[in-house]
């Protein structure tokens, strides 16, 4: 295997080595080993992967697990510089150690599978920071891609088909592949730190030289190439992969679900997860180049750069969804915006020693809100202590499960409370997760997440023991709160336990919703009577028992564009909800409310109901959104000065690309049947090649989807794609009889 994931092997095959010894010039060179979950790994025995038993707590240090590949390696002596400045600077008693997780070439989902495989073994650690993104494009997108011989199944790891299966005559090829780039590296270093770097002839013989090694590296690679089998499930893995644009949403979509999986394991460990996506000198717009770096670390052929022009954007479509999922997610693709100095050495993405130095500290000042959490002084040591001050001789009092929650009368204090109590039972941090009623109340940075969240030591919290009881409090914020989720975590055994406390709705409030629905008519009545209140939806049952809020309900929005919704959600075309009744209302003079806030993009439908898990619905409803009456009041004058397309059962005007239906006088019966609307492009490549060989777009709609009846009058409007239009065939369709009516519209010319 080569540096930098390039195919070199850790000797030619008539190598002899030398006894190997750790931190010798040997070792460097053999800096992957084969690894039986993870593909390969790091001899170093300074990699924590290493680390045997994989227990990696240290008393009184926060340990941070280091993911990612060869940047986030040599970046891991400027961080742990960087996170001692910090804590030296913030007067924080706790010392760090950052543990190397990372791997040469390691990309997703090599780095979940490092912290489960860790995880199950026993690991340890306080927080997992997670440098990644370019080997994700380069490695599954790029350098793994060929299809057939010409590359390994993307998700496989880097190179795997040249490094299984290999003949003597691969091996010794490799060999000489590797020894050729061990030296084509010495002349990119030679180049930034010869003291002849400033001579133009140097600079001169320098190019030369390197040009000349990789010609002819790339003429031994084609020999190897030659020599590889036309497909091998050992060495290639699954066929038909698809093309490479289409990989590279696929691996984007790999590495997004590879970064929630890493955060919900963080959070069982009871570690807190960062992710960052790398910088990398291709990212248009990211750092003005120097001329030393557009000479020696950038290349406009390269396949690097194609991997990051194009697999970034895709990376970067999943920032909102990261972050709303509760994702520490911080793209750090623009941090030398404004360093025109060199920082990049190589073509591919690694940095001198001042750009790992500002990478270091972009990263640790994205973690100082953890940092700040981690570091206070352990509170094992102040509670043994006072717990063995003043707790009673004698058997203790029957023992109650964890700690009771509650609210203090004034609203401003959480209190936990229990009665045996030992000091080990105040040793694990505890957590408060705190859901506002209105987002906008939250600081900034936590907005997008929509909720807060800190760690506390139980003394920080003002703990107390007295006669075998333990006590604390922790002050609430002031806005108003809708949820509190607390308990308390240990490394490596997640959440100990844990409580959610929904504050109930003010029944003042409840009063005033029931009184502005009295003038209000339902949007549908079933078992709950449903209205539309101020972008929300209001659920009232005017008699109402406790036993008809039980069940759960779900609700389901249909929004007009589907762009609105999140990229997770966008292949299902809703967003789904679901809430419990305490959630969201309450009960008063037996009624019953509940109020759930609408988004604010345009809605085209929603359902919603009970439902109870393995029976079904217990009730559900389908609301489709009022037409806006003034468009189409609009809509109907500015046909009035025009000429329709044709007349039929309804009069079409084709105009500002949409197609209108109207009928002059119109009942609820005429508009009953379903529509459908057939587009015959100019170009039949401008359909989706699904649709390619009938030949049209097929469409179909219901009329209250798309229009609405006003003063005797109905009239719907239909979007048209952007393409040329040929002709177009519509008209209303009724299962199992036919077309009651159709047309055909052909394009003027």
């Amino acid at each position: 295997y080569a540096a930098y994931g390039r195919g070199e092997p850790a000797a030619p095959a008539d190598y002899t080595p030398a006894p190997y010894t750790p931190g010798s010039a040997q070792q460097r060179e053999r800096w992957r080993i084969a690894h039986p979950f993870y593909g390969y790994a790091d001899p170093s025995p300074a990699n924590a992967l290493n680390a045997m038993p994989p227990r990696l707590r240290e008393q009184d240090k926060v340990v941070v697990a280091l993911l990612g590949g060869s940047v986030a390696k040599q970046v891991k002596p400027f961080l742990q510089t960087a996170l001692n400045r910090w804590f030296a600077a913030n007067h924080r008693p706790r010392p760090v150690a950052v543990r190397s997780w990372t791997m040469h070439g390691a990309r997703q989902p090599q780095q979940t599978l490092i912290v489960a495989h860790t995880l199950l073994l026993g690991g340890e650690f306080d927080l997992i920071v997670n440098l990644d993104g370019f080997n994700e494009m380069a490695g599954s997108a790029g350098h793994n891609f060929g299809g057939g011989s010409g590359g390994n199944f993307p998700f496989f790891p880097l190179w795997w088909h040249k490094g299984v299966g290999l003949t003597a005559e691969e091996i010794l090829l490799a060999g000489r592949i590797g020894v050729l780039r061990r030296e084509q590296a010495r002349q990119v270093a030679a180049g930034s730190t010869s003291p002849l770097r400033r001579s133009a002839l140097f600079g001169l013989a320098n190019r030369w030289r390197q040009e000349r090694i990789a010609a002819e590296i790339i003429r031994l690679n084609r020999q190897l190439a030659a020599l590889t089998p036309a497909y091998s499930l050992e060495k290639h893995g699954r066929r038909n992969w698809p093309e490479r644009d289409e990989l590279f949403p696929e691996t984007a979509r790999v590495w997004y679900r590879s970064s929630l999986m890493l955060a919900r394991l963080a959070e069982l460990a009871g570690a807190e997860y960062y992710h960052f996506l790398q910088p990398n000198q291709y990212a248009p717009g990211a750092k003005p180049l120097s001329r030393e770096e557009r000479e020696l670390a950038y290349a406009a052929l390269s396949g690097d750069r194609f991997a990051v022009e194009r697999g970034y954007p895709q990376l970067r479509a999943f920032h909102r969804d990261l972050q709303n999922q509760g994702v520490n997610y911080f793209d750090l693709t623009g941090i030398f915006v404004d360093h025109p100095e060199t920082l990049y050495i190589d073509e591919c993405c690694h940095l001198n020693d001042r750009g790992q130095e500002l990478l270091a500290a972009a990263m640790v000042r994205r973690l100082e809100p953890a940092l700040r959490r981690l570091g206070g002084a352990s509170p094992a040591a102040a509670v043994s202590g006072l717990a063995a001050a003043r707790r009673p001789a004698g058997p203790p009092p029957p023992a109650t499960p964890d700690f009771q929650v509650s609210v203090a009368d004034d609203g401003k204090q959480l209190r936990y409370l229990r009665a045996d109590c030992a000091p080990e039972d105040t040793e694990p941090w505890f957590f408060l997760t705190i859901v506002p009623e209105e987002v906008t109340d939250l600081p900034p940075g936590r907005q997008p997440y929509g909720f807060d969240r800190r760690f506390f030591s139980f003394a920080a919290a003002g703990g107390s023991f007295e006669r075998w009881q333990c006590a604390a409090q922790t002050p609430l914020p002031d806005y108003p709160i809708k949820e509190i989720h607390t308990g308390q975590s240990a490394p490596g055994q997640g959440q100990l336990w844990a409580v959610k406390l929904i504050v109930p709705p003010d029944p003042a409030e409840l009063r005033a919703d029931y009184a502005a629905l009295a003038a209000a008519n339902p949007a549908a009545r079933d078992y709950f009577d449903l209205y539309e209140l101020d972008n929300r939806l209001v659920y009232l049952r005017e008699t109402c028992a406790a036993g008809d809020t039980a069940a759960g309900f779900f609700l389901h929005i249909i929004p007009q564009e589907v762009t609105d919704l999140p990229q997770d959600r966008r292949a299902a075309g809703f967003a789904h909800g679901g809430f419990a009744f305490a959630q969201q209302g309450g009960h008063f003079a037996g009624k019953c409310l509940a109020a759930v806030a609408l988004p604010d993009y345009p809605i085209k439908e929603m359902r919603t109901g009970q439902h109870i898990p393995g029976q079904g619905n217990l009730w559900s409803v389908r609301l489709i959104a009022a037409p806006d009456f003034d468009q189409l009041r609009v809509d109907y004058a500015a046909l009035s000065a025009a000429n329709p397309a044709i007349r039929d059962y309804f009069d079409l005007y084709w105009r500002d690309n949409r197609l209108l239906y109207l009928r002059e006088t119109c009942a609820a019966a005429d508009t009953a049947a379903g529509f459908f609307l057939h587009i015959v492009p100019a170009d039949l490549t401008d359909l989706p090649e699904n649709r390619r060989d009938a030949g049209f777009a097929h469409g179909g709609f219901e009329f209250v989807r798309r229009g609405g009846h006003f003063d005797g009058k109905c009239l719907a409007a239909v979007s048209l794609p952007e393409y040329p239009i040929k002709e177009m065939r519509t008209g209303q369709h009724i299962p199992g009889q036919g077309d009651l009516w159709s047309v055909r519209l052909t394009a003027a010319p």
